[in-house]
């Protein structure tokens, strides 16, 4: 995989490169880091080729394995948690052109458009993880970080087994039907916990932390690996945030009749 050339240029990172120059690091140190940081990700990412191996990227080393539906622990209750879940069954049936086989597909669609669940998004990608760390909209003198799991075989979830989303006795991973296209294209998959209102501290939990003053950097080089908004939500709404990203990153877009 070769690495792409960290170079300055554009708006955001020269705006980038004079604020830290202050530290007293020159321009061209801090590409340099950059390119060093980027090999090292690289070196991350082969250690960790087994299949066995998911990613997941935070905008922040400060956030917890909590799943949405759990974030307000003080209001959480396991029976309003599935009381949702099944209002979303009832009123999504109509509206779905394809009906989910199993409460397991009922909740993946329902956490891919944003209903609060127990699940957390993973993927089987480190670069699509990677994308998600640095892009996401945390303060920006926040280091991200991708962070690594090897699942083992006994915690990957058989729905013929395990038909009961909500009587799981540990997190567990789903690996979903690939019936969505942002899932597919993310090479998703998610932890199921049964307990969402209590973080998740895995014994085993390896992290690549990109730091703050290379946020931008990583990210410019994924766009140029295929790895943006458009790759990963294949749709207009992925495409213009793209393509917005760019406009305000002051990079290229050329000629409009070829992208």
């Amino acid at each position: 995989m070769r690495p792409p050339q960290f170079r300055g240029g554009s708006k955001e990172t020269n705006s980038r490169v004079n604020r830290l120059s202050k530290t007293g690091k020159s321009p061209e140190e801090i590409i340099r880091e950059a390119h060093d940081r980027w090999i090292e990700f690289i070196e991350f990412i082969d250690a960790r080729a087994h299949t066995r191996w998911v990613f997941r990227g935070s905008g922040s080393r400060s956030y917890r394995f909590v799943p949405s539906i759990g974030r307000k622990s003080d209001t959480y209750t396991p029976l309003k948690e599935e009381r949702l879940f099944r209002a979303f069954q009832r009123s999504a049936d109509i509206m779905l052109a394809t009906r989910p086989v199993s409460d397991w597909d009922w909740l993946a669609v329902a956490q891919h458009h944003g209903l609060p669940t127990r699940l957390l998004d993973w993927s089987t990608n480190p670069l699509v993880a990677c994308y998600f760390a640095v892009s996401s909209h945390s303060k920006e003198e926040e280091d991200a970080v991708v962070h690594a799991y090897s699942i083992p075989d006994e915690d990957v979830i058989d729905p013929k087994k395990h038909d009961d989303p909500f009587s799981i006795d540990r997190v567990m991973f789903l690996l979903p039907s690939k019936s969505v296209s942002r899932i597919v294209n993310q090479r998703g998959l998610f932890s199921v916990h049964n307990k969402p209102n209590e973080p998740w501290d895995p014994p085993k939990m390896d992290e690549f932390v990109i730091p703050a003053s290379m946020r931008a950097r990583f990210r410019r080089g994924l766009f140029k690996m295929g790895i943006d908004h458009s790759h990963i939500y294949p749709d207009l709404g992925g495409l213009c945030e793209t393509l917005k990203w760019r406009y305000e990153a002051g990079i290229g877009i050329g000629d409009p009749m070829i992208g």
